[in-house]
């Protein structure tokens, strides 16, 4: 008998957690490391059991840090609660006497065109479609094409982006409605050495004009912007071969650039298009009464899939759409001030202490943006346990598979197993998500580093997938494998 009761008591210590090596003690040997010994840090590491979160590591987690990209998380989440899993953005085309009007719905991905290869569909694809049908129907000549982005306020760069990078892809403005990511995109023909380089534009389009000073030459070294607050675009530098992925530029006004468009879509079905204009009363007016308007299309986006674009792919635009439309749903108004207000609603309403956030965008790009990695937990765990906990899964890069982590922990076996969101910007390395451990179990991550060294951005990201790595090892113990 006492030897079985020894044997009982030898077991209960090699399997009880703390006979195992803690992944606490792990993990703060890798904090350990001198690459972060001047950095700002939050961590906090958690198993999701059945129904409850146990807390398996956290360090300065109350501490709130500028999250970058992983902020898009919370934003995408917030909407997901509030606006519903099966919410669709709709993009409506009606008539109204002799005037065709256009109303925003917000949509991030209309005509979208690296988004809509996998349809195969282009960046006019939608508007191609309806201007046959009107052609068919006998619509025209239009008086007036108008536009109506009331859904959003005009504010279409927040004051607190970097200024000397507004015509890169990812500071395009953000609209009510939206057509390209708000780029037009270009496709450069070389010609003979030392001759000015022609090019395609997608879409072509009067709406911007073009200085082209690129020449043909060995060197391929090609340069487009945007004269700030035009549509004056410039092209400059060298190209030595046509490039089969586009260099975009932003363009100013997103509604007007998505009208012109459309209005000279529909000029080339032989539907004659007077004057193009914003008029940012047309969506209340026929939402209040029908009486003397036709609705002639609707184009709809689920919100899952803008999700899966800002979250996968990291697209800023499509989660400042995600933002400022939760914020027209929840005061009527789709604002920045709006929308981070109900995201605040959101994160207070599942536990987050007011305190350990402060919100100015959707995407992260604002160094104005503060959030614990207490908070990132929260979100992470509400979602779980959610009904729509797939759905909101499935929106996140796969290490190994897709988006921004199809690169993530090479040479490991966790491809497959990690969900998660990066994010970067100047001095902030952040990776958050779910791993699924060896157990069976699933785990929950969220790593914050502010302030980490100039050029550092490959050993921060070391050191968080050896954050994860100890999270699964710590896993593997528990499977007993």
């Amino acid at each position: 008998m006492k030897r079985s009761l020894l044997l009982l008591c030898t077991l209960v210590a090699l399997t009880s957690p703390a006979a195992r090596a803690d992944v606490g003690v792990d993990v703060r040997r890798i904090l350990g490391d001198p690459f972060l010994a001047h950095a700002k840090r939050g961590v906090m590491l958690v198993r999701l059991d059945r129904g409850a979160a146990a807390t398996l590591f956290e360090d300065h987690a109350a501490l709130p840090l500028v999250p970058a990209s992983n902020l898009k998380l919370i934003t995408t989440s917030a909407a997901m609660q509030t606006l519903g899993a099966a919410f669709q953005f709709q993009t409506r085309l009606l008539q109204h006497g002799d005037d065709l009007v256009l109303i925003g719905d917000g949509d991030p991905s209309f005509g979208d065109a690296e988004y809509l290869k996998k349809f195969n569909w282009t960046t006019r694809t939608v508007f191609q479609a309806w201007a046959t049908a009107l052609a068919k129907r006998g619509v025209g000549p239009v008086h007036r094409l108008l536009v109506d982005d009331s859904v959003f306020d005009d504010q279409f760069l927040n004051p607190n982006w970097p200024a000397d990078q507004e015509q890169k892809r990812y500071v395009a403005e953000v609209a009510g409605m939206n057509l390209n990511t708000n780029c037009v995109d270009f496709y450069i023909k070389p010609q003979d050495s030392g001759r000015i380089v022609r090019f395609l534009t997608d879409p072509p389009s009067n709406y911007f004009t073009v200085k082209d000073t690129c020449v043909s030459g060995d060197d391929n070294s090609i340069w487009l912007s945007r004269e700030p607050g035009t549509n004056d675009l410039l092209l400059r530098g060298t190209a030595s071969e046509e490039n089969d992925v586009p260099v975009s530029v932003t363009l100013h006004d997103p509604p007007m650039f998505a009208a012109t468009v459309l209005a000279e879509t529909l000029s080339a079905a032989g539907i004659s298009v007077g004057a193009v204009e914003r008029e940012r009363t047309a969506r209340l007016q026929y939402e209040s009464d029908h009486a003397g308007w036709t609705l002639l299309a609707t184009h709809k986006t689920p919100l899952t899939a803008v999700m899966a674009r800002a979250n996968k792919d990291s697209m800023n635009l499509y989660a400042e759409c995600c933002c400022k439309r939760l914020g027209f749903a929840v005061s009527g108004e789709g604002s920045w001030a709006n929308g981070t207000a109900a995201v605040g609603s959101f994160l207070r309403g599942i536990g987050v202490p007011a305190e350990q956030f402060h919100l100015d965008d959707g995407c992260g790009l604002s160094k104005e943006n503060a959030i614990s990695a207490n908070l990132m937990i929260h979100v992470l765990e509400h979602d779980f346990y959610s009904t729509n906990s797939q759905a909101f899964m499935d929106t996140m890069a796969v290490a190994g598979v897709d988006g921004t982590m199809e690169a993530r922990f090479r040479g490991t076996d966790l491809r497959e197993r990690v969900h998660a969101k990066s994010g970067f910007v100047n001095g902030v390395s952040c990776l958050s998500g779910y791993l699924h451990g060896r157990d069976g179990g699933w785990y929950a991550f969220a790593i914050l580093f502010n302030d980490v060294p100039a050029g550092g951005t490959s050993q921060a990201k070391a050191i968080e997938e050896r954050i994860v790595r100890a999270v699964d090892a710590d896993s593997t113990k528990r499977s007993g494998n």
